[in-house]
């Protein structure tokens, strides 16, 4: 049922898009808010966009005598507010016509605001947050419709990675499906653990598996409790483009030679890894028939080589792609401490398996489950000014990718560095705080639903705040996003917190040096 407390009442100029009222004298409305007004016997909600005050006897010449005079009661505001719609059977329909001078305008009650946002069973809605100034409207995201892909921007400690992983809760929580993650920071590595404030500490928990992944010989995070496991990526199961990529940039006869050995090494059809190249490179070096500019040029292949193979191995044993695919599982491979180039790389080999397994295996609902792929520096390795091999497999995978149960999230600050025709696949967005202009000018050019009047807020959220548009959820909102119950590894050091632990370091250590 409508709540009766009223708000204001409609001015004139109003339209079936939009309306001015007069807030009733002595309330105050944040911008934000929700209200609804009668339109052709319809309740139809409306959002407030805009807030002024007006006294029309207040002038500069008036100065200090405008309290002595009383003329402040005088004095009033007026909300600009833009209608969203009414429901009709389920679904929300913009009317045709516009409310009428003097209609009575009302606080939207949480009932009426809920019936909006409630979701749709069948479209898998989870719970991403709730309505900024209405703790108690909780705002759905629908699952089925992260099949238009989904961008996660914020500017630097904006609060990307604390949204992604309420994200991954919330699709670990109520699915089956696989997560994975493509960890530039280590973020999520955490995620296998919950807070306990009651027992003031953090405890593993048994909702979803977490299985962390390291590539052999890359640095580990210090405190993981979930599964370690070792990434292993086959020489084999990688595309030419993505060994030249880890090699970095080779000249034209020395690409050519290890493509050469490459493929020998292919049509043999036995497993191998870097090493065995390696070794072949070195064998035909000590061939004593073999040219001085040939050797050279095999040397420096090798140099290349063993500069890679000092960080990273590649085995000829591989990680089955299915592995990452178990059902309620999140699987995190973590890349932090990595070169760039390096990291590129294996985004780039860990895309385009999952792409190729979906597309071979699309139908099978165990090779092939509805996957949820997040990509953490999108603006790097889906580059708007590299034409990469990381950025190239992305670009594919989200052009393709939906329609073989692949959903892709990118994560960035910087969004205005992320090609172009990459972004205008993304049907959905989850926006934080961004201040730069460039960023803003982006999505709003790659977005259709993303207007000019939200791109205007951005640079006023608070941090938790976020601004949801696309076809997963009812209606565009402003939402503070739901706490995570699982650990989040992304955050500021505390620097306060670390000096005092210092401290006692150090006063220890003195007492017991006397």
């Amino acid at each position: 049922m409508m709540s009766r407390f009223k708000v204001g009442t409609v001015l004139d100029r109003a339209s079936p898009f939009r309306f001015p009222f007069k807030v009733e004298k002595g309330l105050s409305l944040p911008v934000h808010e929700y209200v609804t007004v009668e339109i052709e016997g319809r309740t139809v909600l409306a959002e407030v966009l805009d807030v002024g005050a007006r006294n029309p006897l207040v002038s500069e010449s008036l100065g200090g005598y405008v309290e002595e005079w009383g003329v402040e009661r005088f004095g009033y505001e007026v909300a600009v507010a833009e209608v969203l719609g009414y429901l009709d059977k389920g679904r929300i329909m913009r009317p045709k016509y516009a409310p009428k001078p003097n209609t009575p305008v009302f606080r939207a009650d949480t009932d009426i605001l809920q019936t909006f946002y409630r979701g749709d069973k069948d479209r898998i809605p989870v719970h991403l947050g709730t309505l900024i100034h209405r703790g108690d409207v909780k705002v759905p995201v629908h699952l089925q419709d992260l099949a238009f892909h989904l961008g996660i921007f914020a500017q630097t400690r904006g609060g990307k990675s604390y949204l992604a992983g309420a994200l991954m809760e919330g699709i670990l929580l109520n699915t089956h499906f696989p997560v994975v993650v493509i960890d530039i920071h280590g973020d999520y590595v955490m995620m296998d653990r919950i807070k306990d404030d009651e027992k003031g500490g953090e405890y593993q928990h048994d909702d979803f598996d977490v299985v962390v992944y390291y590539p052999p010989g890359a640095p580990r995070i210090n405190g993981v409790t979930a599964e370690v496991r070792e990434l292993k990526i086959s020489p084999k199961q990688m595309t030419n483009e993505a060994v030249m990529t880890l090699l970095g940039h080779l000249g034209e006869l020395q690409s050519i030679e290890v493509r050469r050995i490459l493929s020998q090494f292919r049509e043999k059809g036995r497993p191998f890894g870097l090493r065995d190249v390696i070794g072949e490179i070195e064998r035909r070096i000590e061939d004593e028939s073999l040219r001085s500019d040939e050797r050279r040029r095999l040397a420096s292949i090798l140099l290349r080589l063993e500069e890679v193979e000092e960080e990273v191995q590649l085995l000829a044993e591989e990680t089955p792609i299915q592995e990452f695919l178990r059902p309620k599982t999140l699987s995190v491979i973590c890349l932090r401490g990595l070169r760039s180039r390096i990291q590129d790389a294996y985004t780039g080999i860990i895309v385009d398996l999952l792409f190729k397994n979906q597309v071979k295996n699309y139908g099978d609902v165990v090779k092939a489950p509805p996957t949820f792929l997040f990509v953490e520096e999108a603006h790097r390795v889906a580059s708007a000014n590299r034409s990469t091999y990381a950025s190239k497999v992305i670009s594919t995978a989200i052009r393709e990718g939906a329609k073989f149960g692949l959903y892709m999230c990118l994560i960035s600050q910087r969004p205005r560095s992320i090609d172009p025709d990459t972004m205008a696949n993304i049907g959905n967005y989850a926006v934080l705080r961004i201040t730069n202009a460039q960023d803003q000018n982006m999505i709003e050019n790659a977005s259709e639903s993303f207007s000019h009047r939200l791109i205007e807020d951005l640079p006023a959220l608070n941090q938790g705040e976020a601004v949801l548009v696309g076809p997963f959820v009812p209606l565009p909102a402003i939402v503070n996003v739901t706490e995570r119950r699982t650990v989040h590894h992304g955050t500021t050091p505390d620097l306060l917190s670390m000096e005092m632990k210092l401290r006692e370091h150090i006063e220890r250590a003195r007492s017991e040096r006397w």
